[in-house]
């Protein structure tokens, strides 16, 4: 009989953000797979009490816009994984965050479930969310509709014209843009931004004019309203 693959949500940063499903998961794992993606440290750091003595898989996933790339560095990680089902082996995949938001497990879920295999998906808490958590504020009200931005890709501009709050994430290289462009729609008041959320460098940032040319990876901006 073939063996499950999770791909397991780990949360923003702090093991205390693990759900107890994601914990679950963890234990009864027989293969932790990881994705080589620059984040498997910090994923790693946040369940390494809960996997200590798995076996590590590391999944080469290219941080990559090249879709030749992508689509072998997918193929050659779900082949891996697969190869550890047909032993019967579980397999948990760690992803920051939740699985189901700019995750590169959901790569690897597709092509694991089209192949026939079984696969769940465990879902953690969302990095905006408990960036908003941090930031002591709701993400949207009443009608108030919300809209998720993944900040460095082309038609950033257009898509802040959308009326409603927005969730700038993936705009740790292009800030410095990204605050001029903010700054330039208007909006420079209603910015807040969080680095690092939950991790002991967490930084918030209450407006625009706060917020460093340059940040981590690991930064969310967060745009209530529309602009002034």
């Amino acid at each position: 009989m073939s063996g499950i693959l999770y791909g397991v949500g780990v949360g923003p940063g702090d093991k205390k953000f693990l759900t107890l499903d994601a914990v679950e998961k963890l234990k009864n794992a027989d293969i932790i797979a990881v994705p080589d993606t620059g984040g498997e440290k910090t994923a790693m750091n946040i369940v390494s009490e809960f996997i200590q003595g798995k076996e590590i898989l590391y999944c080469n996933m290219p941080m990559t816009r090249d879709e030749a790339k992508l689509k072998e560095g997918h193929e050659s990680s779900a082949d891996s994984i697969i190869h550890k089902l047909d032993e019967g082996l579980n397999v948990a995949f760690i992803t920051l965050g939740d699985p189901t938001v700019y995750s590169t497990y959901m790569y690897v879920h597709r092509i694991v479930v089209a192949r026939g295999y079984k696969a769940e998906i465990i879902s953690g808490i969302p990095s905006f969310c408990a960036a908003a958590a941090s930031l002591n504020i709701s993400l949207c009200d009443k009608s108030e509709p919300l809209h998720i931005i993944p900040a460095s890709y082309e038609g950033t501009e257009e898509l802040l014209n959308i009326k409603g709050n927005k969730v700038l994430m993936k705009s740790g290289k292009s800030l410095s843009k990204v605050k001029a462009t903010l700054k330039n729609m208007g909006y420079g008041s209603s910015c807040k931004m969080v680095e690092c959320c939950s991790m002991k460098n967490e930084k918030t940032y209450e407006s625009l004019n706060d917020i460093p040319e340059e940040s981590s990876y690991f930064s969310i901006i967060i745009v209530k309203g529309d602009r002034k």
